[in-house]
């Protein structure tokens, strides 16, 4: 059993001390309440930006990247895993050293830390070429899991949650999906329904966690759940913003026992269909 934290915060656009500063306080929060696993949205600092040459962060000269840096710091302070979003550089050429005068590539990045263990590095397969994510960052290539506690983890980035093939094609290495996203107040009602959609057809828990206040252009309004693998919520309020729950892994290996719709998938055909 995990307690897991989920938060519905502002963390503005473009402005690093104001997310952090909403970030702490959500941190003590979750804290007194028990939380063991802590989950921010998108671009947690950034916001969802398209100016990745401004915001970006890299491990160069031996340095940690400033949002993993601060982020493993609160998980050693509060013991308490934490899972956020990023935007990491690398250099165009694949060269391992950083230059900081040559051009660079930019990936959207789902992270977990725990104390000083990064414990799952993602990059964002699907960049959101509606909005022209696609030209300013790079398309990730690998599926990610992570093991919190005896909770086994799938990571996913917002526009991910539009394709499921990525999420059944890994679907027997973990109990939970996690999805991050900055996904705006006009589509929310989308979002709330591939987010049950996913955890139904995977028969899998699905903590899905979007952001509130305002982006650049975008308004975000409360969206953040957990939901279980029959699609019924399972967050309970804590306050404006934190909900939490208890996700057993034991239930989900029960599930997919008892109706095991797993066994009947055909990823042979699938794979020919392609």
């Amino acid at each position: 059993m995990i307690k897991v934290g989920i938060t519905e915060i502002d963390i503005g656009y473009e402005d690093k001390e104001y997310a952090r500063e909403h970030c702490l306080e959500v941190m003590q929060e979750a804290y007194e309440n028990g939380v063991e696993l802590l989950v921010f949205p998108e671009m947690t600092l950034t916001g969802f930006t398209m100016m990745p040459a401004c915001m970006w962060e890299a491990y160069r000269n031996g340095e940690i990247p400033e949002s993993v840096s601060f982020f493993m710091e609160n998980s050693r302070k509060y013991d308490m895993a934490m899972a956020f979003g990023y935007i990491e550089a690398f250099m165009a050429d694949g060269s391992g050293e950083f230059d900081e005068s040559r051009r660079k590539v930019f990936e959207n990045k789902l992270a977990i830390v725990s104390g000083d263990e990064v414990i799952m590095d993602y990059a964002k397969i699907h960049p959101f070429s509606f909005s022209g994510e696609d030209r300013v960052y790079r398309a990730g290539s690998r599926i990610c899991q992570a093991n919190v506690k005896d909770l086994r983890l799938g990571g996913y980035i917002c526009y991910d949650l539009r394709f499921p093939e990525i999420f059944s094609a890994a679907r027997d290495s973990y109990d939970a999906i996690l999805v991050i996203a900055n996904w705006p107040e006009e589509r929310v009602a989308q979002w709330e329904a591939l987010l049950r959609a996913r955890a139904i057809e995977n028969q899998a828990y699905v903590i899905g966690v979007n952001r509130v206040g305002m982006g650049k252009r975008e308004r975000y309004v409360p969206s953040s759940h957990i939901y279980d693998v029959y699609g019924n919520e399972m967050a309970e309020r804590v306050s404006d913003r934190l909900l939490v729950a208890e996700l057993d892994p034991a239930v989900i290996a029960g599930a997919r026992k008892t109706f095991p719709q797993g066994r009947d998938r055909k990823n042979e055909f699938y794979m020919s269909i392609l």
